[in-house]
């Protein structure tokens, strides 16, 4: 008798632990999935439900792959197969689209199913929402490459892009010009007109650029009032035209501002010749003398 109440009482246990974890499984935002060796879902808790709109049944019987841009899929079924020769993994991170097409990030912990013989039959896991994270580092990267005020690269990234686009002038057999270029009278223009007017110069000078340059060429602000400019040219002699245009948007800016504060901008320009390599920051330094050179002119 003693017995079969302690047999009763292990049963007891064991279903409210089986309860717990129904409970957990359940309710829990966690994905909790299993696979068969083929990668086909023979299980989803309703997480999958609940957060992305997909049906459980709409799933089932389908691969993870299934709901995945080629790209994130290449990358998941590599992983999944690892994970069928004993690997376990840990941080994977992919993307798949929620019912409604939205692009959710995804940390994905997966291990191996095994079956009583010890034979991997599938795969289970668990996987956590990183959406907002990732955004959120999107966000922090955008702010640490950005100047704030214009939206235009600080000089740690564009010195750092220039780096690259050097190795494309010496590949392509092409020269990069650098343009050094800086507001003048911004001094004045702070103490006359007050400093939100300044920033309202700053941004509006960044715009012209934006203009006058193509998108693959790379402008920032180097702090203060100056900006400079990087972008690769067949010849010497297309610089002439990259001027003529950049003074032509700068005319334009200023007839249309019908007598009111007008913009003026000092110039200063440097070649990295292939043939004759050089670090980018000997470049720089001689577009910024030479812009210096100007701005010093316009002051006689």
């Amino acid at each position: 008798m003693g017995k079969n109440i302690k047999n009763k009482q292990t049963e007891k246990e064991s279903s409210d632990h089986n309860a717990l974890y129904q409970d957990i499984v359940v309710s829990t935002n966690t994905l909790i999935w299993r696979t068969n060796a083929e990668g086909k879902f023979t299980f989803l808790n309703p997480a999958w439900e609940n957060n992305y709109g997909y049906k459980v049944k709409e799933m089932l019987g389908k691969p993870f792959s299934d709901f995945q841009v080629p790209e994130a899929a290449e990358h998941y079924i590599n992983a999944f197969r690892n994970c069928l020769i004993g690997e376990s993994i840990i941080g994977h991170e992919t993307t798949y689209f929620s019912k409604s097409g939205d692009e959710i990030n995804l940390a994905i912990n997966m291990i191996p199913l095994y079956d009583s013989a010890g034979v991997i039959v599938g795969t289970q896991g668990t996987a956590f929402d990183i959406t907002e994270r990732k955004r959120a580092d999107e966000l922090l990267q955008y702010i640490s490459a950005k100047d704030e005020l214009t939206g235009l690269y600080n000089l740690h990234t564009f010195l750092s892009m220039t780096e690259q686009q050097i190795k494309t002038a010496n590949r392509e057999k092409k020269e990069m010009l650098i343009i050094y270029t800086g507001v003048d009278g911004m001094q004045a223009i702070n103490d006359d007109h007050g400093r939100e007017t300044g920033d309202k110069v700053l941004i509006d000078t960044a715009n012209i650029l934006r203009k006058t340059f193509r998108e693959a060429d790379i402008l920032a602000r180097t702090g203060g009032d100056e900006f400079v400019i990087s972008t690769l040219v067949a010849s010497e002699d297309h610089k002439n035209l990259i001027m003529a245009r950049l003074k032509e948007n700068i005319k334009t800016y200023n007839a249309a501002k019908n007598g009111s504060l007008k913009l003026s901008l000092s110039l200063g320009t440097s070649f990295y010749n292939p043939e004759e390599p050089v670090s980018i920051e000997e470049v720089l330094s001689r577009a910024d003398e030479k812009m210096h050179v100007d701005k010093k002119c316009k002051k006689m």
